[in-house]
This record gives structure tokens, C-alpha cells and sequence, in this order.
């Protein structure tokens, strides 16, 4: 009494969760890859300008003024020794800290 050997097709439960687990690691990098990839963006330019010019007012007791381009237009942004902030309402800065806020 020979039994014949049976061939199944498909997968075990345990071959596919390794091959997802596989596959979210592969995305998960590379979703980090990608974002560290990205330029930095405009904004981020304009509050670096703006936090370097209210910490020099902070330090020196003057207020400081800088220029940053909002929408190709030069806007002077003082800072004062207070740590206060005075800019035009555009461009989307909080008055105390110099942080940005949400973007348009």
C-alpha cells in the first residue's frame, strides 16, 4: 500500500505574515528615507532669520531688524529685546515667540 505524495498550492498563514513583515519594514525605511530627502522648505528659512534675530536682540539689548521675502516681496521683521516679534500681519508669525504659524 503505497500512498501517493500530495503537492497543496498556496501559502501557510505563517509564510504570509513573514512576507508582510518584511514588505512594512521595506516601506517603513524608506518612508524615512524619503522624508529626510525633501528639501527644506521656505518658511522654515524665514523663522531660522527670524529666531537668529530675536535671540541678537535678546543678547545685545537692541531690537533687530531683518528682511524676508514673503511671496518675492522684501518685509522688515524687527525684533525686539523684549523677545517680542513686529512684522506684517502676512507673514504668519506668532508676536512673542517668532514661531511660525499654521501656513497659508
Amino acid at each position: 500500500m503505497a500512498r501517493a505524495m500530495v503537492m497543496r498550492a498556496g501559502v501557510t498563514l505563517i509564510e504570509l505574515m513573514i512576507v508582510l513583515v518584511i514588505l512594512s519594514v521595506i516601506a517603513g525605511v524608506t518612508g524615512l528615507a524619503l522624508r529626510r530627502a525633501q528639501p527644506p522648505r521656505t518658511v522654515d528659512a524665514r523663522v531660522a532669520a527670524i529666531a537668529a534675530a530675536r535671540r541678537v536682540a535678546i543678547d545685545s539689548g537692541r531690537p533687530v531688524t531683518v528682511i524676508v521675502d514673503i511671496d518675492s516681496v522684501p518685509t522688515p521683521v524687527t525684533a525686539r529685546p523684549d523677545g517680542s516679534v513686529i512684522a506684517d500681519a502676512g507673514l504668519g508669525i506668532d508676536r512673542l515667540t517668532g514661531a511660525a504659524r499654521a501656513t497659508r
